[in-house]
């Protein structure tokens, strides 16, 4: 929504309604301004319920989760920053003020500076169910749990440290989803066992991955080392609750890499396949649970020719490493997969993913409306000849993208080359380093350009920070735009008219 419409939006329906609101999902690093100016207008939203802040800056955290807490019938919060936190544990101690929360999801990055978190005393929160992605160590996270005896579900992505701190879980747990690597202790089924019937009896749902690195994966000693680890899973206390387990040997990024995970019933809504590096019995089979999967990565051209799975109900698909040999049969294949139409959300992170594969790969997802490109092919491509073909002209007339991330640094012909593509952008993210920006800029920002007609919010990053402010002061000098805002937020610029 652009600057224009949304205050607009803002004086005619948000603002005369706040008090009958119950949910609120903001994703403009703008918008949390323009709402919580004065902070205290929070006071007035007494229905909201659910409260999504994405892409927010953590400087606005404490002064918003503060005036929450009068908040009656706020049960669910989101939280995702773009900035690092410079007391992370002093967030948490607010998020647990608040007096009817039940779900928490927190995506945070974290300072250096955090003052300890203490073990709660008197400080009890409501939540039942809990995510973290952002890091955390389980001394620290055995702590955040005393803060929350109710909880029944936890989800934790990014783990390390050691294993004691189920001896604090809470009997009454009933869905665990933990995510962790390297740290051999986690593939000790014995282990696992005693604490689960120890301090976690009611655990229904057992959700594992665990991924390390290896050296020569194919040989006989991994095979070995990961055949017993099976086997250790396999027991009748396993196979009772019905917890099974897979593993797969498979390379990224020129390493070899093992990834042991529960298998059947399958709960994550991401789903990754791997290039796998042999055949062996315990390889991922056809999963009669993944309707649930909304993500499918698939990393490389051999990772998608092995897959025997069918993912119904996706809708985000992410393409990495290498496809080039299947450049001409890349969507037939793909259909095996994924129904290509269903996507709403394409990520394409491949050095030698040609341009023309690229049209073509929109061509067959035409209910696309984010794009996400990280691959420099598109500056070997001849321009001029691409954008007169049908395919190409198809493609710019049918296609429905609004948002779109260039990762790679394009050079000005091929970023006018994407945006006759894509003519329904609103919202652009490019990345101008080792290029001059000021034509860039007076390009996306012009008036007179047709293809940039739809666009009113820009994202700019440079590895620079003087040439970020250099890019500030060009828009204010050069009048480029007459109502707009304009926002850097560490080596990123933030344009909203």
């Amino acid at each position: 929504m652009s600057k224009a419409n949304f205050q607009s939006y803002y004086t005619n329906i948000i603002s005369p309604n706040k008090h009958r609101i119950k949910s609120l999902h903001l994703s403009n690093p703008f918008t949390v301004d323009l709402i919580f100016s004065p902070v205290r207008i929070v006071l007035k939203l007494i229905r909201l319920e659910t409260l999504i802040l994405d892409n927010i800056q953590s400087k606005y955290l404490p002064n918003i989760l503060n005036r929450l807490v009068s908040l009656p019938n706020l049960h669910s919060l989101i939280i995702i920053s773009i900035k690092s936190v410079r007391n992370l544990n002093n967030i948490y101690r607010q998020i647990f003020r608040l007096p009817a929360l039940k779900y928490c999801k927190i995506s945070l990055k974290e300072c250096v500076e955090s003052e300890s978190l203490t073990i709660a005393t008197d400080e009890i929160s409501p939540i039942e169910h809990l995510v973290i992605t952002n890091t955390i160590y389980l001394d620290e996270l055995l702590t955040l749990l005393s803060y929350v005896p109710q909880l029944r579900r936890l989800s934790i992505h990014c783990l390390d440290g050691s294993q004691s701190m189920f001896r604090s879980l809470f009997h009454h747990l009933q869905v665990l989803h933990i995510s962790t690597s390297y740290d051999e202790a986690y593939l000790d089924a014995c282990r696992w066992k005693k604490w689960i019937l120890s301090y976690t009896p009611n655990l229904h749902i057992f959700d594992f991955q665990y991924i390390n690195s290896v050296q020569n994966a194919a040989s006989d000693n991994n095979q070995m080392i990961y055949n017993d680890v099976i086997k250790q899973f396999s027991s009748s206390f396993w196979s009772e609750r019905k917890w099974f387990f897979a593993y797969d040997f498979y390379r990224q990024e020129y390493r070899d890499h093992v990834i042991f995970y529960s298998t059947d019933p399958y709960r994550r809504k991401q789903y990754t396949l791997y290039k796998s590096l042999d055949k062996k019995i315990y390889s991922r089979h056809q999963e009669s649970n993944v309707d649930v999967v909304k993500l499918v990565d698939i990393q490389g051209e051999q990772a998608m020719m092995s897959c025997i799975n069918y993912f119904s109900n996706a809708t985000e698909l992410t393409l990495s490493d290498s496809f080039y040999g299947s450049r001409i049969w890349l969507g037939i294949i793909l259909n095996r997969i994924i129904l290509l139409k269903q996507l709403t959300k394409l990520v394409i992170d491949c050095n030698d993913f040609r341009f023309e594969q690229v049209i073509k790969l929109l061509r067959l997802t035409p209910n696309v409306h984010t794009l996400i490109l990280d691959c420099q092919s598109i500056n070997h491509t001849d321009s001029i000849s691409i954008e007169h073909t049908d395919t190409f002209r198809f493609v710019s007339n049918t296609n429905t993208i609004t948002n779109a991330t260039i990762k790679s640094t394009y050079s000005m012909k091929n970023i006018k080359l994407f945006v006759a593509l894509c003519p329904r952008l609103q919202h652009l993210t490019i990345d101008i380093n080792r290029m001059d920006p000021k034509p860039t800029i007076e390009f996306l920002l012009s008036r007179n350009n047709s293809n940039t007609r739809h666009l009113f919010s820009l994202c700019i990053k440079h590895r620079s920070k003087s040439q970020i402010n250099k890019l500030k002061t060009l828009i204010k000098s050069e009048k480029i735009l007459d109502d707009y805002l304009i926002k850097q937020i560490s080596l990123e610029l933030y344009i909203w008219w």
